[in-house]
């Protein structure tokens, strides 16, 4: 029982990953234990995740569009892959290379965005407070992250339960710094209302709605935000 001495049993494949010069981001998330270490509080993983590249790229990675496929001649997937940029995230493609792919490694390349979209929310709305800490010192990666509500209805309903999650985290932990925040936002509340169709969208717009009633909330909704069809009373009935 030689695992009784030496404290081999306490080293994490996750400190060992970690230990490695050349790991990325996605070698962490695709790891089973990530959760698990952040609720054990590892320090070392938790400095790596609040380093502002990597919250950025998590906030990517949360709302990261879906692969489209795009047919084109093969004369044009030639002239495309001499000019493709490279890009940091495993499933955002160059045109060439998406007309190359087969569609079971559409499919792949889908399943693994889902995959990195959950466990990135679930990693910045993981009850650490070193995380949320460092958000609101990166207000502008919230800002970008609020963009996807830009997009055009109806939105992806698993990627805006993934995005309602986040920013609930936020406003619960950080409940003065998001509504300063969002206070800056352009259009911030108008933008939920162009989603309100969309449930957990409308989870979110409540919430703000409630934040108004709290010290401090005060005017983070103006009414001039709502159509004249629609007040705050008909929007809690929905």
């Amino acid at each position: 029982m030689f695992w009784r001495f030496g404290g081999y049993a306490n080293i994490s494949t996750i400190d060992t990953l970690l230990e490695k010069a050349d790991f990325t981001l996605e070698n962490l998330l695709d790891e089973g234990e990530l959760l698990h270490e952040i609720k054990q509080h590892n320090a070392k993983l938790i400095e790596y995740l609040r380093d502002e590249p990597v919250l950025e790229q998590l906030l990517h990675y949360v709302v990261a569009p879906k692969l489209e496929p795009v047919l084109a001649s093969e004369k044009d997937d030639a002239s495309d892959n001499e000019k493709a940029p490279s890009t940091p995230f495993p499933f955002t493609r160059s045109r060439a290379s998406s007309r190359a792919m087969s569609d079971v490694g559409d499919d792949d390349g889908e399943k693994k965005r889902n995959r990195y979209a959950y466990v990135a929310s679930e990693v910045l709305a993981s009850d650490t407070w070193s995380i949320y800490e460092a958000l609101m010192e990166n207000g502008g990666l919230i800002r970008n992250f609020w963009q996807f509500l830009k997009r055009p209805s109806p939105l992806d309903p698993l990627q805006a339960s993934y995005f309602t999650k986040v920013n609930e985290a936020l406003f619960e932990k950080k409940t003065e710094e998001m509504i300063e925040l969002l206070k800056s936002f352009p259009n911030a509340v108008s933008d939920l209302l162009s989603h309100v169709e969309c449930p957990m969208i409308m989870d979110l717009l409540l919430k703000v709605i409630a934040l108004d009633r709290t010290e401090g909330g005060h005017g983070i909704v103006e009414v001039s935000f709502l159509p004249p069809s629609l007040t705050l009373r008909s929007l809690y009935a929905l």
